[in-house]
């Protein structure tokens, strides 16, 4: 079974950031593996700041990794997405600890764009996982 990825986000140009997150927001670009975060954060297909939570409040969505593009020029959308998503899904059994075409789970990526890729020097896309409601913990180790 073929279980494709939720929708795939863009980050949005990013130029002049200092990539210091505040508390009532921040820097997509300081987001890490085991932030926790609200999915209402990631709506636009480009998103720029987004507010991280203690992953012991409740939220609805948690960076579990992390997939990293080769330096060059920007090598598409399509193929940055397809990159983020193949990396996602090896790096999705490593942490919730079954395979993600066996999990009740979904998740998501967030990719550079081709102006945050030239002009952020970045190449990072994120690997995020989507609950359905919103829950208070990590779903590393899930098994589900």
């Amino acid at each position: 079974m073929n279980r494709p990825a939720r929708t795939a986000l863009t980050l949005a140009a990013l130029v002049g950031l200092t990539g210091t997150l505040a508390a009532c927001g921040g820097d997509v670009l300081a987001l890490e593996v085991g932030d926790c975060v609200n999915q209402s954060d990631l709506q636009d297909t480009e998103v720029s700041s987004v507010t991280t939570l203690e992953c012991s409040e409740p939220h609805d969505a948690e960076i579990f990794g992390a997939v990293t593009h080769d330096d060059g020029d920007f090598p598409g959308e399509d193929e940055v997405k397809s990159e983020a998503q193949e990396g996602c899904i090896t790096r999705f059994e490593e942490f919730v600890g079954v395979p993600y075409v066996e999990s009740e789970i979904y998740f998501s990526t967030l990719s550079p764009s081709e102006q945050s890729w030239n002009q952020a020097d970045d190449r990072t896309s994120l690997c995020i996982i989507l609950a359905e409601e919103k829950m208070t913990g990590s779903l590393e180790g899930a098994n589900r």
